[in-house]
């Protein structure tokens, strides 16, 4: 399926591209590359929700036992962003653009749960989000002085998503520390859609400034992960992909999510709601760029 979808996207992109290359001679002046950078977001999707289940199993834990937590865990939600883009204007106001992306999100967090002196449980988490977007877009450009311009884009793209992470967890109790630690790289593509609109200065003929708001939709479910899992008795490597499951933790009397890797489906007693993860890379970014007209 995966490989289905790669050259359906090269496919179009290549019909783009000698769409450009015979109108050039006659269209030269028509062209536009377009470089930017900005700061945007990720909702994360089952990540976020499995982060804030494990604060939560935290918190309750606390309560039953009488201790006290600090911190939390967070997913990365928020990063550098960067484009460049090939447009093609076939009209003062209609155009189509070809555009490659990086996207970048990290955070390391932790959270601790201590009950007395003699007893603590902390979690510590580092996720690392790198994609590469290809994109293509429709563009409308309205004009609203003579030198700005307001434009508005929508268009479709194939994301090529890496998520390296790194969980520890360690357990003190009586002066003894137990400790386990999985790290992991996933990998997963596929296709998404965005939108947004900009604002541009020309400040010469051929250069102008510009400033963009953009939103995307894109749900990875299919991720490849390869993972090294470590404890205090020794380690083991495997591969699989993502589950999201809903497990009984039976000291607070409630279902939390977890995410599990694994070739087939979890099941068993205590588990519910088990299907394959979805990680959201949805999100809004806000851009600063320049284009060069030629």
């Amino acid at each position: 399926m995966k490989k289905g979808s790669i050259v359906i996207c090269a496919s179009i992109l290549c019909v783009f591209l000698m769409f450009g290359s015979g109108m050039a001679q006659e269209t030269a002046k028509r062209f536009t590359l377009k470089a930017s950078g900005g700061y945007g977001s990720i909702s994360g999707g089952d990540i976020t929700t499995i982060a804030d289940g494990l604060n939560e199993l935290l918190m309750d834990i606390a309560r039953v036992a009488g201790g006290t937590t600090s911190g939390s865990i967070e997913n990365a939600k928020w990063g550098p962003e960067f484009e460049g883009e090939f447009v093609y204007n076939n009209t003062d106001r209609f155009g189509v653009g070809l555009g490659v992306g990086y996207i970048r999100k990290s955070i390391d967090s932790k959270a601790e749960l201590q009950a007395g002196t003699l007893a603590r449980v902390s979690f510590e988490c580092e996720p690392v989000y790198k994609v590469v977007p290809i994109t293509l877009s429709g563009y409308y450009t309205l004009p609203l002085a003579s030198k700005m311009n307001a434009f508005f884009k929508a268009g479709a793209g194939y994301y090529f998503a890496t998520w390296d992470y790194k969980i520890r967890e360690e357990t003190e109790l009586f002066g003894i520390t137990l400790w386990s630690e999985n790290e992991g790289t996933a990998k997963d593509n596929g296709f998404g859609f965005h939108g947004g609109l900009g604002l541009e200065y020309s400040m010469s003929g051929s250069v102008a400034l510009f400033v963009e708001g953009t939103g995307r939709y894109v749900n990875l479910k299919d991720w490849d992960v390869d993972y090294l899992y470590q404890d205090a008795f020794g380690s083991e490597r495997d591969t699989g992909t993502f589950w999201y499951i809903e497990e009984y933790e039976e000291d607070t009397g409630k279902y939390y999510p977890y995410l599990g890797v694994g070739d087939e489906e979890p099941s068993g007693p205590g588990i519910k709601n088990a299907r394959k993860a979805e990680i959201s890379l949805s999100g809004v970014v806000f851009k600063l760029g320049v284009k060069f007209r030629f």
